[in-house]
């Protein structure tokens, strides 16, 4: 497996699959964006200042528009956080997201891990990273974690901000999952930005709003953190099709909360069924996605099963301090994730 292969990678598969390895909205895109594609004027370039964009990223977030800045996905503004502050000893609680790592190494720099621990459920210790911060230059955090599904409540962002502020580090935390929690207003850092001028919040309209193939990504920092950062982003870098969608959205409230009182309810169905498995480990989640640790199998021997079934899942080996037990599944319709349970089973018993 290549070291940052990501979930999502049907197209490597003669046949359909059912795609539990990319943990995207199951609901799909919000309606209201059926007619963006039509509206689009591809004729123009789009407005280089995104000026309608982040009005409507403001008026969800309650934020001022200089405190935003727009990217193609969060994955542009990941890398674009690590170039504009130089960045080269981030410490990173692990596993996480690999574009984390693969953003530092490739600017020329050498991260240091925080191993979260598994015996602690995947709970991240604020502590444990305030004792490491001499020792870096920035701190780069999922809130909730990938591959995990666990959160940091909004005083232990605080804390671990403050420690960095205090040593004038850098803090990036991503948010890509964090509408996805039912109280997410107990979780999420956007009010404290105001207070920390080194803290930087990415969220992505990727996994929540069921857009990965139209790459819209948005940041939220203070009015100077988000003008360094501008001064080295290119141009453009939201197409228009993008920028038309985003503008609407994050009107529609009734997509949002269904879409969180859907993921509770199918997270509980599939962490009660699978952890009757007695193969399987599960970990409690609080997202739209679990990792799952296998007792005595490895995961590609399950995945190659499963697969003859139609059914696609991550393999999480490719992971820091993961291994060849470990996978992930994300929710799907209730239908789908009936048969996934019904299929492990199966395969397991």
């Amino acid at each position: 497996m290549d070291k940052y292969e990501h979930g999502g990678n049907i197209y490597i598969y003669d046949k359909d699959v059912i795609d539990f390895s990319s943990n995207i909205n199951p609901f799909g895109f919000p309606e209201c964006i059926k007619d963006s594609i039509d509206i689009a004027d591809l004729t123009k370039y789009p407005d280089v200042n995104y000026t309608k964009l982040k009005n409507s990223i403001s008026k969800y977030t309650e934020l001022k528009s200089e405190n935003i800045i727009v990217g193609n996905g969060a994955s542009e503004l990941i890398y674009l956080f690590v170039r504009a502050f130089s960045i080269k000893k981030p410490l990173i609680p692990s596993p996480a997201f690999l574009e984390y790592e693969r953003a530092a190494t490739l600017s020329g720099g050498n991260p240091l891990y925080y191993r979260i621990s598994e015996k602690n459920g995947y709970v991240i210790d604020v502590n444990e990273i305030a004792n490491r911060l001499k020792e870096v230059d920035s701190i780069i955090i999922g809130n909730p974690n990938n591959p995990t599904g666990k959160a940091l409540k909004r005083k232990d962002v605080e804390y671990m901000v403050k420690e960095a502020k205090k040593l004038d580090l850098p803090v990036m935390i991503d948010e890509a999952f964090i509408e996805f929690i039912c109280d997410y207003e107990e979780y999420q850092s956007l009010d404290l930005i105001n207070d920390y001028d080194n803290l930087f919040v990415v969220r992505a309209a990727t996994k929540f709003f069921g857009l990965p193939g139209l790459r819209l990504g948005y940041g939220f920092g203070s009015e100077n953190l988000i003008k360094r950062l501008e001064a080295y982003k290119e141009p453009w870098t939201v197409n228009v099709f993008a920028d038309t969608a985003g503008r609407k959205i994050f009107d529609d409230v009734k997509f949002m909360k269904n879409t969180r009182k859907y993921i509770k309810e199918e997270i509980n169905y599939l962490t009660k069924e699978l952890k009757k498995v007695d193969e399987l480990v599960v970990f409690d989640t609080q997202v739209n996605f679990m990792l799952i640790k296998l007792k005595n199998r490895r995961v590609n021997d399950l995945k190659e099963e499963l697969l003859k079934r139609g059914i696609l899942i991550r393999d999480a080996s490719n992971f820091r301090y993961l291994d060849d037990k470990y996978f992930r599944v994300a929710v799907k319709s209730h239908c789908d994730n009936v048969k996934l349970v019904e299929s492990i089973k199966e395969v397991l018993k």
